[in-house]
């Protein structure tokens, strides 16, 4: 039964991943624009002190440009990039987009610096952490790669805000299979609307 239920998953993560690779770079980039604006809009992104980020990877909703918006601002916040640690993730204070280097699967990752670890001290401040993921539904339920590394920071850290970035193509227009270690996001943000859970 569990492996029936890993298959269909499966199905339909590789399912909205096609919708996702089928949109070409210019079109995604695009999107990824508008995606920013909406995210710029949130008053939990306003009022945000800290940024947990991840690097897009393949055809993930862009966040470099976003990032190098968050260094220039006048009132800057500090932004953690994710490295992927075994089975887990840790963020980092990253400066400069200059302190990425390839890591795990080719993507770009800070150096493991402990003085700039994000803490559970530091989660007690208002911090919003940015989720990639392959599908989405209308309920904040989220399925990532299969790797639940989300998931499990997520549960580490429940006082983080979390937002799922993603394209009109990656929202479920049904709820879709969840487990009891999936985790929820607070809200999904497309390039077309803004799907609250908070």
């Amino acid at each position: 039964m569990e492996n029936k239920s890993r298959m269909h998953k499966q199905g339909i993560r590789s399912k909205y991943l096609g919708y996702r690779d089928a949109l070409g770079a210019e079109v995604r980039l695009q999107k990824s624009m508008q995606i920013w604006e909406n995210i710029r809009k949130q008053p939990e992104f306003q009022e945000a002190e800290n940024v947990l980020v991840y690097m897009d990877y393949r055809s993930e909703v862009m966040t470099t440009g976003l990032v190098e918006e968050m260094f220039l601002s006048e009132a800057p916040k500090h932004v953690f990039a994710p490295v992927v640690e075994g089975m887990t993730i840790s963020f980092y204070e990253i400066r400069s987009l200059s302190d990425l280097h390839a890591g795990y699967q080719d993507i770009r990752e800070p150096q493991e610096d402990k003085e700039k670890l994000f803490t559970e001290e530091i989660a007690g401040q208002k911090t919003l952490v940015l989720v990639p993921g392959s599908v989405f539904d209308r309920s904040g339920n989220r399925m990532g790669y299969g790797k639940g590394f989300y998931d499990r920071f997520l549960k580490a850290f429940p006082s983080v805000k979390s937002v799922g970035l993603a394209f009109d193509v990656q929202i479920a227009p049904v709820t879709i299979p969840c487990e009891e270690q999936d985790r929820r996001v607070d809200m999904v943000i497309t390039e077309s609307e803004v799907i609250r859970h908070i």
